[in-house]
Order: C-alpha cells, then structure tokens, then sequence
C-alpha cells in the first residue's frame, strides 16, 4: 500500500528536534514521526501503521477512563475542561431526550462519565495521590513533556510524550486490572510498555543528551478497592524493548524510502505453532 497524497501527517506541522515544555497535546499528536505506539503497530507490518494513521479508532472505554484518571492526577487544573458527569436523565422521554441533547452541546469534546464511572475514576485519582512511592514520583518535575528527535542510526524522525520527568528520571502512568508485581509484569509484556520505555529512553539520550535515572510505572486497579504499586522497570526488560524498537525503526525507515508501506511478506513461508501445539504428552 503506497502512502497517499492525501495522507493526514502530510498536513501535519513541520517536525523540529528539540525539548518542548507545555506543547498542547492536540499539536504534539499531529506531529508526523514515530511513537511508541506506532512503533508497536509498525512490528505487525507497516501496513498496519499506515492504516492506524488514516483510520484512527475511537477510543474504548477502558482508555477513556485511563484518560481521565490521568488527567486528574497530571493535569487538574484541567479536569472540568475535559470531563463532564452525566446528569441523571430518562432518555427515553422526551424532556430527558432535549435535556440530553442541551447537555452535549454544552459539553461537546469533553469524555462523558456515568456516575459510577465518575466516582470510580476519582477513587483511582485519590489513591493515586495518597500513595507515598507514587507522591514522591509526582513531586516537582514536568508533566507531559514533548520530545523529539531524529535517531541516530535510522535517521527518521521520533517522538515520545512523557506523562512524568522528574528527579532525573521518566514515570508512565497506568490503570490497570491487577496491579500485583505478577499481574502488572504480564501487562507490560502483553501491552509492550517495554517497548516504550526503550523508545523513551532513547528519546532522551538524543533529545536531552543524557539517559534517564530510571523509568517507573505508576500502576492503578480501576476496580476497588483500587491498589496503587509502583515498579520500576529493570535494564534486561529495557534491554528486550531496544531490540523489537531497533526493528520497528528500520521498517519505518524502509517504509519511508521506498514510499510503501506494505502488509505481510508477498513469499510463501513456513509457519511455526506454538510450543505447546506440537508437544506430546509423556
């Protein structure tokens, strides 16, 4: 699949390197260059990537309510902007139809919550806040900082948005189902937050010309009674994500050069199963 002129990062802003304190979410999404989470479309095949880009999808619930928690926690000041509790209305009258309607007007671009999603997320923006490692994370630094770079050995353009930049080192934070060092260890795998904390971490060395001190997770249960953990990540597992963020660069830059970006392998290849499928029982 070649990229179309019409392509929406072809309108995108010019990409400039650098460090950018308080850049506008909405603008540093508009950035074209890659992400962490284009990187991890991109190792399902440059197709995949190209189709996220020109068809994003609407955002789950899950995500909407990770988004409000984290706004409540990095951004406050913002959260009446952005959220809004739905009224108790009987939409199936007419009255509570033309309320209904009267009350998206009024809060158009803003995340609707139900009453109970409403006290669930400010639960998780309260335990959060009470948690000692998770205070001493959020103490002083910077919230939502925009890097951008070129890397050095692709040389395509990259960028990451770190949710939390302080005592030197890069916090991301998450809700979760289970927060237990079991629990979350499997989500960082199955979700490839390592993969992103490489991406981060090279985006400092380039962008800030120095390694982060740590990259640590803030991890919430968005169900009660809402455990807090905090983990840092260690060197082996960043290591891991280096690896598959190599390969996720190099088919960008592939991608990028030939003005393609292509699906599967075009050959007839030999399949492998899963461990498990092919072995006997004893």
């Amino acid at each position: 699949m070649n990229a179309p002129a019409d392509l929406p990062l072809a309108v995108a802003p010019a990409f400039e390197p650098g460090v950018f304190y308080g850049m506008p979410g909405a603008e540093y999404y508009r950035v074209r260059a890659l992400s962490a989470s284009g990187a991890k479309k991109i190792l399902k095949s440059p197709l995949h990537y190209l189709f996220n880009i020109m068809n994003p999808s609407e955002p789950s619930a899950v995500m909407q309510f990770g988004t409000v928690v984290h706004c409540g926690v990095l951004e406050p000041d913002c959260f009446g902007e952005r959220v809004a509790l739905a009224p108790p209305l009987d939409k199936r009258t007419k009255e509570g139809k033309l309320l209904w309607a009267d009350f998206g007007a009024t809060n158009a671009g803003k995340i609707i919550m139900s009453p109970d999603d409403y006290e669930r997320a400010r639960a998780c923006i309260a335990a959060v806040r009470a948690h000692p490692g998770a205070a001493k994370l959020l103490d002083g630094g910077e919230r939502e900082l925009s890097l951008f770079w070129r890397d050095a050995k692709h040389n395509v353009p990259c960028k990451c948005r770190d949710d939390i930049y302080s005592h030197g080192g890069v916090t991301d934070l998450k809700t979760c189902q289970d927060a237990s060092p079991e629990g979350f260890g499997r989500q960082i795998a199955n979700m490839g937050y390592h993969i992103a904390a490489s991406h981060y971490w090279s985006g400092h060395e380039h962008a800030m010309g120095e390694s982060p001190r740590f990259f640590a997770f803030i991890a919430v249960e968005y169900d009660p009674p809402h455990a807090v953990a905090c983990y840092a990540l260690p060197s082996n597992a960043i290591l891991a994500g280096a690896h598959l963020m190599n390969k996720a660069l190099e088919r960008y830059a592939e991608a990028l050069a030939a003005g393609e970006f292509k699906g599967y392998p075009d050959t007839i290849e030999t399949i492998e199963l899963p461990r498990w499928a092919t072995s006997f029982p004893a």
